[in-house]
């Protein structure tokens, strides 16, 4: 009790310090908001770091408030530090907590009585609100002292619909993956409830807080398998004090689409594999269309103006070979001007050397409606979204495009209607074609100084704008396809197929990233099967991890879905379940009579319960259930209600205390060689129940 008490007393301290400190960074950032500026771009710049700095401090301070301090460390040499969400010092600078990212709190996850790293004592203190219930010591300096399993422990713990963190319980596995080096891929590949999402997103806040001035300004950006994935995970990193992060699915990587309608496996084979990126390469190549023959424009005023072949063909050939469509467009089309120039400058026996008597001649003829059409038959500028949709809809587009590149059979495959809503696979051909085609800008004509109005003092100019904050790197990043974010966490990498990878190389040119998946446990039908053919294009910078203790998972349950998984042809990661449970039951029953037995389980226990259903049924059990008790949510509203019905790709990454996976056979041969039915059963944390329809 006395333990306790003294804890008390520090937890007290801690959360004094933390409330002056909330008190502080809002007086600051209202003040901020006041100041008055001087108006130049320095001082805006200037002060739009602070403001982002100052609202970092304040969100994460805020979301410091839930269990404060958790930890205690004696060292030998009799220092004792406590290890919290944040770092506190007290009004003479010494520290009152040590964030749990910071180098000295390594220990507290680290250490082992093996290995003690200079520890006496590791203490995890549990509190409720601001008071603490009590205390759990670990001696690491016996040897045979009975360690307590807090990860097994808080897995005990009913669910509440979202993910948690584990700063207090992170194994120290984990936690070297955690603080594992910047500049490289950290690749974490293990089976279900390994606890990969979790450090994957601990790793990201813990890299925030160690390379905060490298990454504030690029951001990092979050890519999970489903919007009910993101849902699920989006109170993560704010709870650990970081807000300026970007979560995005594989179907929202090109701004303005958000998708999440697959295609059929038969046309995601094709639209994923590398071919494509070949297809849009040609697509967007074939839209130049400059004449082998010598121009001769008659414009709108009877007059003609010419261009030989041969001055086309060096106009061409004098642009950049690594140019986009749109970036070599306006010079090809201003060198193509000025030859049209000088040859109306000599029609009218003008000096075609002068360049005023050019300009002047490019100002009077650029918008004659006769050599604009002829210029844009040339070069015609374009959207990624028109190219790919005429190029999966249009058969004589796509067949020039994928000549020798693609099977007819195969383009008979791809082709659809010109107004086909966008899919998954889609977004990266869009990214693709976005990336050959550069950003259009219409050209600025160029007019002679001398004859230019000068209008500035009629521009209305907002007194107080440079008093407004601008957007956060969030924001900016999540509308700028062309952002390189400072680091990259890929969950569910196995749901990705090669042109999904070719995406996200160019939002990680600088090599940064966590990828977690079971490359095994791949449904996608151009999915990578090994890490080398994912990541060929980051090279030696690839650090591996496996992790193999599940801490979700029973026994139990990971022999059930290992048959199922198996049976179905599948290969089963290596797994070593440290929990005992319920065995699995299997019962025969229709729509109503498991609606009852789901609620009836629901309003006895605590906790979330999942009920997946087979594809080719879906809408039918969804429809029923939710008609059957509002207890039941879909779709968004799933993961806020306390009985949860999905389809196994929308439960990836989720996990629920009981789970009830209706027709196991059919959800074991919609995905490839059983996947799906084996994510279906290993959502589960405590029973796992299957479900024959009767």
């Amino acid at each position: 009790m006395d333990a306790i008490v003294g804890e008390q007393r520090v937890v007290d301290a801690c959360y004094d310090r933390l409330d002056t400190l909330t008190t502080h960074l809002t007086a600051r950032i209202e003040g901020l908001a006041h100041q008055q500026s001087t108006g130049t771009e320095q001082d805006l710049l200037e002060k739009q770091a602070m403001f982002d700095t100052l609202i970092q401090q304040l969100s994460g301070a805020r979301a410091a408030s839930s269990r404060l301090c958790f930890g205690r460390v004696d060292y030998a040499d009799g220092t004792t530090h406590h290890i919290g969400r944040i770092g506190l010092r007290d009004d003479n600078g010494d520290p009152v907590l040590l964030d749990w990212r910071a180098p000295q709190s390594a220990g507290f996850y680290q250490a082992t009585s093996v290995e003690p790293m200079g520890l006496l004592r590791r203490r995890r203190i549990i509190t409720k609100d601001r008071t603490v219930t009590h205390i759990e010591d670990e001696d690491l300096t016996n040897p045979t002292a009975i360690s307590t399993d807090a990860a097994a422990s808080a897995v005990e713990a009913p669910r509440d619909g979202r993910m948690g963190d584990i700063i207090a319980t992170i194994a120290a596995d984990q936690d070297r993956i955690v603080r594992s080096p910047m500049n490289q891929l950290t690749v974490v590949q293990g089976g279900p409830g390994t606890g990969k999402t979790v450090v994957a997103l601990h790793r990201a806040a813990w890299l925030l807080y160690t390379y905060r001035d490298r990454l504030a300004k690029d951001g990092v950006l979050v890519v999970g398998p489903s919007t009910t994935f993101l849902r699920y995970i989006d109170q993560v990193l704010p709870s650990l004090g970081e807000t300026d992060v970007v979560l995005l699915t594989p179907g929202q990587l090109f701004p303005a689409v958000s998708t999440s309608i697959p295609d059929a496996p038969a046309v995601a084979a094709i639209k994923g594999d590398t071919v494509m990126a070949h297809v849009v390469a040609n697509a967007v190549t074939q839209r130049i269309r400059i004449p082998d023959e010598d121009l001769e424009v008659q414009l709108e005023d009877g007059s003609t103006v010419r261009i030989r072949a041969q001055q086309l063909a060096d106009i061409k050939s004098s642009l950049p070979r690594n140019g986009s469509y749109h970036s070599n467009r306006e010079p090809f089309l201003r060198r193509v001007l000025d030859v049209l120039a000088r040859d109306r400058a000599r029609q009218r026996d003008e000096d075609p050397s002068d360049p005023e008597i050019r300009q002047d001649i490019i100002n009077d003829i650029v918008d004659d409606l006769h050599l604009r059409r002829a210029l844009n038959l040339m070069w015609l500028p374009t959207t990624p979204e028109r190219l790919v949709s005429r190029m999966l809809s249009d058969p004589d587009v796509l067949a020039r495009a994928a000549e020798g590149l693609l099977t007819p059979q195969q383009q008979v495959t791809l082709l659809r209607q010109p107004d086909a809503p966008w899919t998954v696979d889609d977004v990266p051909l869009l990214d693709e074609a976005a990336d050959r085609l550069g950003d259009y800008e219409a050209p600025v004509r160029q007019v002679r100084q001398d004859d230019a109005d000068d209008y500035r003092e009629l521009v209305a100019v907002d007194p107080f704008a440079s008093t407004r904050p601008r957007t956060t790197v969030a924001e900016r990043a999540m509308t700028d396809r062309t952002w390189i974010y400072g680091h990259v966490v890929v969950d569910e990498a196995q749901e990705l197929s090669r042109m999904a990878w070719r995406a996200l190389a160019r939002r990680s040119s600088r090599k940064s990233m966590t990828i977690v998946g079971d490359l095994q446990q791949t449904t996608h039908p151009a999915g990578a099967r090994n890490w080398d053919d994912a990541l060929g294009w980051a090279r030696e910078k690839i650090d591996l991890h496996t992790l193999t203790v599940t801490y979700r998972i029973t026994r139990q349950t990971a022999a059930t879905a290992t048959e199922l998984l198996t049976r179905a042809g599948g290969h089963a990661p290596n797994l070593q379940p440290i929990r005992d449970g319920a065995e699995t039951e299997r019962l025969s029953l229709g729509i109503d009579e498991l609606a009852d037995a789901v609620l009836a389980r629901a309003t006895g226990e605590p906790g979330r319960i999942g009920v997946v259903v087979p594809d080719e049924d879906a809408q039918t059990w969804m429809t029923a259930l939710v008609k059957a008790s509002d207890a039941f949510g879909t779709g968004d509203d799933a993961l806020d209600s306390p009985i949860a019905v999905l389809t196994a790709r929308d439960t990836k990454g989720l996990e629920f205390d009981h789970v009830y996976v209706v027709d196991p056979q059919a959800i074991s041969t919609q995905g490839i060689r059983g996947s799906d039915v084996y994510v279906a059963c290993t959502r589960a944390t405590q029973t796992l129940h299957l479900i024959d329809p009767a």
